[in-house]
């Protein structure tokens, strides 16, 4: 049994699981409170942190692990796999939906108080304006979107019941180190990595993109400050994608391999997806701190490292 409670996170070994325990871990030096990660235990994970894989499919298995760790806080990142053809209008996002409620439930059942949940922008309606947490429509068209939206509703309305407290983070695009390979950021950069053409749609759509670690740490400042309530999780700066992919060629010095319009647009693309990011910065304090060429750096030193160019991704050029 942990003297101090600790704080859970679910899909711990995920791209934003992985970004909220390595924001934990830092503020965890100061505090003393421990984590308990879920999922596959990371090579670079210290050795004194608790890791466990958990099926949270399974009600048995979230009941005992609740049970022996009586975490005092949840941070639930875990969510359906991403696969071939797209998780946006996947079934299994209302297994998930219920499985989540499942866990929330079982959770305050326990004498746990505080859930951060992991929400999405997909759940608001398409916008002119940056999305406001209390003004902008929640009109998601995505299975997805509507999962993360029926879920954000069933456990607001539940928490009060329980004794428990809800904070819910709409987080919005992303990039960072440990991304999957096909998404556009490290497809680009992969691409030129390898002295390959990088072929992309007109770019003329916008979105807010923030470095994974800032949003880690987003994801974490509403667990230790204890917030309740819906929360926009991003960098409140939107970019044409053209203007991000034409950055990244800039930064690697391969602007010459970049070829804009080489692929239809997706039809129906939303113009703009972006955040009004003033509620979190008022309540929580906190901001993405790190400027986009900065995390393009940085994402771009961590592929390079890390050598990612499977061959099977090579068939998957960047779409805008």
């Amino acid at each position: 049994m942990h003297q101090v409670a600790p704080v859970m996170v679910t899909g711990a070994s995920g791209f934003v699981g992985r970004a909220v325990v390595r924001a934990l871990r830092m503020v965890g030096r100061g505090s003393g409170r421990p984590v308990v990660a879920l999922g596959t235990r990371p090579a670079d994970a210290p050795r004194d942190e608790y890791w466990e894989p958990v099926d949270l499919l399974d009600p048995a298995a979230v009941q005992d692990v609740l049970a022996r760790h009586r975490p005092a806080a949840l941070i639930h990142a875990a969510w359906a796999r991403s696969r071939a053809g797209g998780l946006w209008n996947a079934p299994d996002n209302m297994d998930w939906r219920d499985a989540s409620m499942a866990l929330f439930e079982a959770f305050w059942q326990a004498g746990g108080k505080h859930v951060v949940g992991c929400g999405s922008c997909a759940e608001y309606a398409i916008s002119d304006d940056p999305c406001r947490e209390d003004a902008t429509p929640i009109a998601p068209e995505s299975l997805y979107g509507q999962a993360k939206a029926q879920l954000h509703g069933m456990a607001a309305a539940r928490a009060g019941a329980l004794g428990g407290t809800l904070a819910w983070a709409r987080i919005f695009y992303l990039f960072g180190p440990h991304e999957a390979a096909a998404r556009l950021v490290p497809s680009v950069i992969d691409s030129l990595l390898r002295g390959e053409p990088a072929l992309t749609g007109s770019g003329l759509t916008r979105r807010d993109f923030a470095l994974i670690g800032d949003v880690g740490h987003g994801i974490a400042s509403l667990a230790e400050t204890g917030a309740i309530g819906a929360y926009n999780v991003a960098s409140g700066e939107a970019v044409r994608l053209r203007d991000l992919v034409e950055r990244i060629g800039a930064i690697m010095e391969r602007l010459d391999l970049v070829r804009i319009g080489a692929l239809p647009d997706r039809p129906d693309e939303a113009p703009l997806i972006a955040a009004d990011v003033g509620k979190i910065a008022r309540d929580t304090g906190w901001h993405a701190r790190t400027p986009l060429d900065e995390a393009l750096r940085q994402t771009i030193e961590w592929r390079r490292e890390h050598a990612i160019s499977r061959s099977d991704d090579r068939k998957r050029p960047a779409k805008l």
